[in-house]
């Protein structure tokens, strides 16, 4: 199975966006921000992120739809942990007087 190549510019264009999204992210920390935006500005420019060197640099993004069935099954996954974990902390002030809280 041939497999397209990418070329350099490429390379260098997502690298320079990279490094772009990381002066975001540092410039984003210094602003005065309303309390969670931050995490969320943050977590969304990482998203972001990764979503960049998964596609382009690990290849993902002339990959067959098994490698992308993975993917999808994995960020799923993810949110399923996420999700339960922020359950069981939004949820430990229910108990009053709770043992180990």
């Amino acid at each position: 199975m041939a497999t397209p190549m990418v070329s350099v510019k490429t390379y260098v264009t997502v690298l320079a966006v990279l490094v772009a999204l990381t002066v975001l992210t540092v410039t984003v920390s210094f602003l005065p921000l309303a309390e969670g935006w931050h995490i969320g500005a943050g977590l969304t420019i990482a998203v972001a992120k990764a979503s960049l060197v998964v596609l382009f640099f690990m290849h993902a993004i002339h990959s067959p739809r098994v490698t992308w069935c993975v993917i999808v099954m994995s960020i799923a996954w993810l949110l399923i942990l996420f999700s339960l974990t922020l359950a069981d902390f939004m949820t430990r002030s229910i108990v009053p007087f709770m043992p180990g809280h």
